[in-house]
């Protein structure tokens, strides 16, 4: 019985050596690592004001796409300027003009554009072709 825990403690010395080298040859390694960027996130309940990164993520676009929709006028933007440095100003949307214009578009969209809701199924809608040769068949 001895023998046996002798061989065993001796096999898990040889195991942890190898990977006890791994360790030091990845130690010896430079890696080159590009700088990590914090990650932007929206709160539960954002403010009224959101930054240009901000709100790219409220819409799904990306922040170039939003800059150029605040240039074209196209979006409820706001640029904030610096009293002590005029020439910089930092851009700003507005969450609530952005939403109650979405919601005016739904409510002013034609009756057809409303029909998506009708086309929503549970489950999968059987095939039209299916549903023709059976008939033909309870025809015949």
């Amino acid at each position: 019985m001895q023998e046996d825990t002798q061989n065993t403690e001796s096999i898990a010395v040889e195991v942890e050596t190898p990977a006890q080298d791994k360790d030091t040859d990845k130690a010896e390694k430079p890696r080159r690592k590009s700088p990590e960027r914090e990650e932007v996130r929206l709160a539960v309940n954002p403010s009224v004001l959101l930054s240009k990164e901000g709100f790219a993520l409220y819409i799904g676009k990306t922040v170039a796409a939003v800059v150029a929709m605040a240039k074209e006028n196209k979006a409820p933007a706001i640029y904030m300027a610096d009293p002590i440095n005029p020439g910089y100003a930092e851009l700003y949307f507005n969450r609530e003009e952005w939403d109650d214009a979405c919601k005016q578009l739904i409510e002013s969209a034609p009756p057809e554009w409303h029909d998506w809701r009708n086309r929503l199924f549970l489950f999968k809608p059987t095939s039209g072709r299916r549903k023709k040769k059976t008939d033909e068949q309870q025809a015949a």
